[in-house]
This record gives C-alpha cells, sequence and structure tokens, in this order.
C-alpha cells in the first residue's frame, strides 16, 4: 500500500510538471562533427539555421568540447525551470507563435480603422451648384484590437506586460472633407488620419507597446434614389484607403521586438439616410477587400537576462548562435483573400451649421466592433 501511494503522489507530480523536450543535433565545429543534446526548440532552430550557427561557433572560438559538455547541458538546464519563470517551455517558438498571430490581428483591424473617418449620415450631400453644399471637420473613433499574442510573445522574452489588457481601443484621429458633385447626384470625400503614441506621451499608459500609424482614403458616393418626404436619401459608392504604420516593444534590458504594417482596402458601400427636423439617423453596409502585409522582427536578445546566466554559459551558448538574438518573419495577404462585409450606422445633429455625427461599426467575418464621433462645418 505504502508503495502505492509513493507511486501515485510521483504520478500526481509528474502531471503538473511540463517536460522539456531534447534531442541530438550535429554540428561541425573546426572540420569535425559535433553532438549536441539541446532542448527540442533550439535542436530545430540549430537544423533550420545550420550554416550561420556554424559561422557563429567558428568566430566565437568555443571550443567542441565545451560545447558539448558544458553549454549544451547548462542550457537544457536553463530550460527546465522556464515553465515557473516564464510560462512556456518554448520561449522562442512561443515568441515566433505569438508575432505571427498579431500580425493576422493588424491585418484585420487596420481595415476596419481606416473607414471610421469619412463617415457622414446624409447619404448624399447635394451638388455643388447653383446652391454650394461642401462641409469639413475632425473626427475620433476606435476600434476593438486583441493584443493576447503580443503579451504572449512579451511573457516570453520576460518583458513586463502583465499590466496590458487582453483587449485594447485601437484609436483614429481624422480630418475629413466632402464636396458635392456637379450636375450628377454625386459627391467625393478625403480623409487623413494618423496617430504616434510616443508623440502624444500615451506609452507609459500601454507600456512596453507603442505604435503609429498614418492612412489617407476617398471615396465616391452616387446617389440612386431622393424623396422629399423625410428628406429621405439612398446611395451607393466606392472608395480606397492606404494606411501604413508600426508597433514596437521596447526592452533593452531583454528584448527590442517591432511589427512594421502597409494596407490598402477597396470599399463597396450602400448606405440610406432620413432628416427629420435636426435630426439624421442613417444606416449602411460596406464590403470591404484589403491587401495587406505585415513584416516582424525580433532582435537584441538578451537570453541571460531572460532565462538566467548559468555562470556564463547562456551568453557563450548566445554567442556560438545556439540561442537565436536576432530573428524576422510576416505575413500578408492578397485583396481577394480578404473580404469581409460590415454593417454600420448612427445619427447626426444638424445645429445650423454644425453636424455631430454618431458612428458604429460592425466586421462580421473578424468580429471587429468599432466607432467614431465627428464634428464637422457643413452646408
Amino acid at each position: 500500500m505504502r508503495k502505492l501511494k509513493t507511486l501515485l503522489c510521483v504520478l500526481t507530480a509528474a502531471a503538473f510538471i511540463t517536460p522539456v523536450w531534447a534531442r541530438n543535433v550535429t554540428v561541425n565545429v573546426g572540420g569535425s562533427p559535433v553532438t549536441l543534446d539541446l532542448p527540442d526548440e533550439i535542436a530545430n532552430y540549430v537544423d533550420q539555421n545550420r550554416s550561420s550557427v556554424e559561422a557563429q561557433i567558428a568566430n566565437s572560438g568555443i571550443s567542441a568540447s565545451a560545447l558539448e559538455n558544458t553549454i549544451a547541458p547548462k542550457v537544457r538546464e536553463a530550460y527546465s525551470s522556464l515553465s515557473s519563470s516564464l510560462g512556456t517551455t518554448t520561449p522562442y517558438t512561443t515568441v515566433k507563435d505569438g508575432l505571427n498571430d498579431f500580425s493576422k490581428v493588424l491585418i484585420d483591424v487596420f481595415p476596419n480603422t481606416q473607414i471610421q473617418g469619412n463617415v457622414w449620415a446624409n447619404a448624399w450631400i447635394g451638388t455643388l451648384l447653383p446652391k454650394p453644399h461642401f462641409g469639413f471637420g475632425i473626427n475620433a473613433g476606435a476600434a476593438m484590437m486583441d493584443v493576447t499574442p503580443l503579451i504572449k510573445m512579451a511573457d516570453a522574452l520576460n518583458i513586463g506586460a502583465s499590466g496590458l489588457p487582453s483587449t485594447l481601443v485601437m484609436p483614429t484621429v481624422t480630418a475629413d472633407f466632402r464636396i458635392g458633385g456637379f450636375i450628377l447626384p454625386f459627391d467625393v470625400g478625403f480623409v487623413i488620419s494618423g496617430i504616434d503614441t510616443t508623440a502624444l506621451g500615451l506609452d507609459s499608459t500601454i507600456k512596453p507597446v507603442n505604435f503609429d500609424y498614418f492612412s489617407i482614403g476617398f471615396d465616391v458616393r452616387y446617389a440612386v434614389l431622393q424623396s422629399q418626404r423625410f428628406d429621405s436619401k439612398l446611395s451607393v459608392g466606392a472608395g480606397f484607403y492606404y494606411t501604413k504604420g508600426s508597433v514596437g516593444i521596447n526592452d533593452s534590458d531583454h528584448a527590442t521586438a517591432g511589427l512594421d504594417f502597409q494596407s490598402g482596402t477597396l470599399s463597396l458601400n450602400a448606405q440610406a439616410s432620413a432628416k427629420f427636423l435636426f435630426f439624421t439617423p442613417y444606416l449602411g453596409t460596406r464590403i470591404m477587400m484589403t491587401a495587406s502585409k505585415v513584416d516582424w522582427y525580433v532582435k537584441d536578445i538578451k537570453w541571460s537576462n531572460i532565462i538566467g546566466s548559468q555562470n556564463g554559459q547562456i551568453a557563450q551558448a548566445q554567442s556560438a548562435g545556439l540561442l537565436p538574438t536576432n530573428f524576422s518573419g510576416g505575413d500578408e495577404c492578397n485583396i481577394f483573400q480578404h473580404i469581409r462585409p460590415v454593417i454600420y450606422g448612427g445619427f447626426s445633429f444638424d445645429i445650423v451649421v454644425i453636424d455631430l455625427t454618431f458612428n458604429v461599426s460592425y466586421d462580421f467575418i473578424s468580429n471587429i466592433p468599432a466607432g467614431s464621433f465627428s464634428i464637422r462645418f457643413s452646408l
């Protein structure tokens, strides 16, 4: 019975221990093959980057004996405690997966931020002649962004991101201008927006993350239906928006990471509106087709600070190329791979020549809610 209890205790303890799998990998050191017993993800990294790793080993001057008998065991030893210190036994893989997953988040979110700043309640504002119809103003908007992949990536590098919520509000600050057409019932809108959290002093609130972007776009709407009853209108239109920006994660004691992105979105729209005195409700739908590209990088990793110094052996392992210092990746999609239906709506209050517009939208494919508020001068 005592032996059975002991066995059960051992099995129970083992169930809560995440094993660090290791395997042999052979590298060429000084013209001779040397077999190293390394954690599985490091062995995979060496296999995938063999020529550069062997070049680093040669440049480091570290002997084959030291690699095999001292450094490789210390790397395995350091990895054995990662589950408790970092919450993962595969930091390199977790970092890559986190950045790849967050690249997909950016590809989804930024098309939704692009179209927040050019929404007018009136489905068509009128022609330029004989009575001029135009307007301009500023807009503040936001779209929800899941930053869980970014938090997992930061935690795997021992970068303090635990204070970040799993969902952030991606803000937009926009200036737009719309002018009525000539003769035919159409109007044209232009929009420009951008934000830099560093310049605005917001980095302390989302530490260690910072981001910036710039966006520009335009759209054309054509009124297919007009009625004097409640000034009802129905328009169809199309627009194009381009955005470029970056997201950064900086921790000089551990690592630096970042993502650079650019996105172009073609939007096909239909919108209906009606006016009741100074109150104008509206409802619309749009199809967004987006081409996006995200490139990410990690550099200046200091593994001794992340997983422990192990009496200097981890620094030697990094010097020999057994632990990655800099690596990169990315994701992209073409305009036909990323097609999403969006519904939007809201209302405006017209106070003489001032319009106050409230807008909300929902991306059904990406499950992203967004919204904006605008104040404009219009005629």
